[in-house]
């Protein structure tokens, strides 16, 4: 591989780096990166990190680089264009490439391999709920593993940050409290940036590409039909003309007139809003047509035309808008930039059309736009639009960062939305199945990744309520309670950012090209292909002692392998992870294991063998880590000197996500029973080979964790630690939740009931 890292950007994009980017590659990613649009943004942020990773300064170097998009791009684009990258240096098996966006936002594969150099390539409201411990969709037991993931050993990359909302001073409190609180290894953030900030901008090659600033004047009363007539006048064949609307309604509405009025010509509408299997590849590619978009072009496109309408934006998008017009100046007479004021008024951005008026037919560059003194709209705080909304959260600080650790059900705050998003830019999930009309089968899974769509919490929301008032139903749709695991009809308390709701493909909702389409009524083709045993499954018998073995050795090498961790901190993980499943030797959890069938072998069992674990316990709700947590609380025999034993209990107690901060009976659990242990319960006394031993003992499963009992202080005393915190404790217990899947990886083959062929 080349060493130079002129040779190497070269070798990846085909051409010489700039010398800001040059700088980037000595001396690492700054605070603040400001180039104007088109300069190569993108390119010097992941290859400068890349260079630096593999070849000169990898130990100062954080392994994991994750580069945010504002919502509504389309990351799938920089992900595209990453990856060309890692294949042309040879790098695709040395570097992890991982999208995070959209429904791909709930792809939890990245965690699997947290000592690997990795790229994340996703949004902001993805990105950065996950690093709030409250992923979109995500699940809550596994929302520590990113949070412990994301905020250690990674660098942060914002593209285009005024275009973040509340988003953007989440990220920057963010980095300061993991600044305050400390990380196991350096956690860093670049912001960056097509606005400029009074500095002159880097020099780029060759002539600057030129494009004349134009308004257009749509009647309100007929603005789509106004629009069009305006993109017909202004397109020139054999050019892309590109529309940029302010929302997905009119986008799609002037997307259908101008394929009404030039039926010769393509016409592509491009939405973050398609199923997952469905998501476009890069559009409008042609020469001639034209291209209707929402925000999908803001950031993390190279996507050029001569003619671009934008409707009145704040700023850092038209800035964003115009670098598209005439991008790579392959017009040389200029393109033109056309904007108008949409039908609602000029909102906040006022200033911004007070600036475009007053540079009507100017012909400006993106260096012009880079040095104005800008008529920046305001950035939003991190609340919702109003100031008496019941989900206004305080600025995130230390005692939030507190309760968004505690995941248990009903504890802390419900969701990240309001310290990463707009009202108005709140998502859901949905997708489309054929059922009738007691909805799906009680088997039927979620829906997959790729049966998703991303689709607007409001236009959702009545979406539905249109369908129940013409229905006499709750609209046709359903999702899994969270509790009992059971498909039921959606209520308005369901609809929140990140729900995910099954809808009658019956009913409409979607259409091909063109995604979530709440206007169409045609029956949406389901990609629900049936329920599907895994390919693979645990191949063998495996002794709670191998079990418990196994997943120490996994948990020393992960962490021999991560800089940062003090030599307690790993011992803490490996005596964690040697303990981690106690509380299997529970008869609840043994009967699971062996009344499946089969010939198991004598003693204490971690694993059944297929086609024998089926899963079935004789007691809802049953939780062999909160046995384990009363093992580890019943006296002090097990105590190895130098290592915190408090540390050690928490961590094996966590390793699944349900026994960590609060810990409340499931409802419908009959006190004093608590995740299915029940007072009066006796473990059987056992011993280690490593030399613990712990004598037979009567289990009273709710003491530790009342308000007054041992657990509360436990977790409050690791949070306040000086030398931990939540950032360190949330990544030592995604290594040793890793150190868990990879044990119990070594056993895995084939499934005898999959579908074979």
């Amino acid at each position: 591989m080349a060493q130079g890292f002129e040779e190497f950007f070269r070798v990846a994009t085909g051409h010489r780096p700039y010398a800001w980017q040059r700088v980037l590659a000595e001396g690492g990613l700054p605070r603040s990166v400001r180039v104007p649009s088109g300069g190569g943004k993108t390119a010097g942020a992941v290859l400068a990190w890349l260079y630096r990773r593999t070849v000169a300064a990898p130990e100062a170097t954080a392994r994991r680089l994750v580069y945010v998009l504002p919502q509504g791009s389309l990351a799938h684009w920089t992900h595209a264009r990453t990856g060309r990258w890692l294949h042309r240096l040879g790098l695709a098996d040395a570097v992890d490439l991982h999208l995070l966006a959209g429904p791909n936002g709930q792809n939890g594969a990245w965690r699997r391999h947290p000592e690997r150099s990795a790229i994340l390539v996703g949004t902001h409201d993805v990105l950065l709920s996950l690093a709030l411990m409250r992923g979109l969709a995500d699940s809550r037991t596994m929302a520590p593993v990113s949070f412990g993931l994301l905020n250690n050993d990674a660098h942060w990359v914002f593209d285009e940050a005024g275009l973040l909302g509340p988003g953007l001073p989440t990220g920057e409190r963010l980095q300061a409290l993991r600044e305050a609180l400390g990380t196991t290894a350096p956690t860093g953030s670049t912001w960056m940036s097509a606005v400029g900030d009074g500095s002159a901008p880097p020099a780029g090659p060759g002539p600057a590409p030129v494009r004349r600033i134009r308004q257009l004047h749509p009647d309100p009363e007929r603005y789509v039909a106004d629009l069009v007539a305006a993109l017909g006048a202004a397109h020139r064949p054999g050019t892309r003309t590109i529309a940029a609307l302010g929302s997905p309604a009119r986008a799609r509405a002037v997307h259908a007139a101008l394929r009404a009025a030039h039926p010769g010509r393509p016409v592509a509408l491009l939405l973050p809003y398609h199923r997952s299997a469905e998501l476009p590849l890069p559009a409008g590619e042609s020469a001639d047509g034209f291209l209707v978009v929402t925000r999908a072009l803001d950031a993390g496109s190279d996507l050029s035309g001569r003619t671009v309408l934008t409707e009145l934006a704040p700023w850092s998008a038209l800035v964003q808008r115009a670098g598209r017009c005439n991008r790579h100046g392959e017009h040389p007479d200029g393109g033109d930039l056309l904007w108008c004021v949409p039908p609602e008024g000029p909102g906040p951005d006022g200033a911004v059309a007070r600036w475009l008026t007053a540079h009507e037919g100017a012909a400006v560059t993106a260096a012009d736009l880079f040095a104005v003194d800008a008529p920046r709209s305001p950035v939003p705080e991190p609340v919702p639009d109003a100031p008496d909304a019941p989900d206004v959260p305080d600025a995130l600080g230390g005692p939030e960062l507190v309760a968004l650790f505690d995941t248990a059900r009903g504890a802390g705050p419900d969701g990240a939305a309001p310290w990463v998003q707009a009202a108005a830019d709140r998502t859901v999930f949905v997708a489309w199945r054929a059922f009738g009309p007691d909805g799906p089968a009680p088997e039927d899974p979620e829906p997959g990744r790729h049966e998703q769509c991303e689709a607007p919490l409001a236009e959702v929301t009545a979406w539905l309520a249109a369908a129940a008032a013409a229905e006499g139903d709750g609209g046709g749709a359903w999702l899994r309670d969270r509790v009992d695991g059971r498909w039921r009809r959606a209520v308005a308390a369901d609809l929140c950012a990140g729900a995910l709701l099954l809808l009658d493909a019956a009913r409409g909702g979607h259409l091909p090209g063109t995604g979530w389409t709440p206007g169409s009524r045609t029956p949406v083709p389901s990609l629900f292909t049936g329920r599907t045993p895994p390919a693979t499954a645990c191949a063998a018998w495996v002794s709670l002692e191998q079990h418990l073995r196994e997943t120490e050795e996994e948990a020393r090498a992960l962490t021999a392998a991560l800089p940062g961790l003090t030599g307690p901190q790993r011992e803490a993980v490996a005596l964690a992870a040697r303990l981690h499943d106690l509380g299997k030797c529970h008869h609840v959890f043994q009967d699971k294991l062996r009344d499946g069938g089969g010939d198991p072998p004598e003693g204490l069992l971690a694993k059944s063998k297929a086609p024998w674990n089926n899963g079935a316990s004789s007691r809802p709700f049953f939780r062999h880590e909160l046995v384990t947590a009363l093992l580890l609380l019943a006296g002090d025999h097990w105590h190895p000197p130098g290592t915190d034993p408090s540390l050690v209990a928490y961590l094996a107690a966590a390793h699944h996500g349900h026994v960590r901060v609060t810990v409340r009976p499931e409802p419908g659990e009959a006190a004093p029973a608590l995740f299915g242990v029940r007072p009066g319960d006796r473990t059987p006394p056992f011993a280690l080979a490593t030399g613990e031993r712990f004598p037979a003992l009567e289990l009273a499963p709710a003491d530790p964790f009342r308000p007054d009992g041992a657990w509360p202080p436990l977790v409050a005393a690791l949070l306040a630690d000086p030398g931990l915190g939540p950032f360190r404790l949330a990544h030592l217990e995604a290594l040793v939740r890793t150190a868990d899947w990879r044990s119990s990886a070594r056993h895995d083959g084939p499934n005898p009931q999959a579908p074979q062929g």
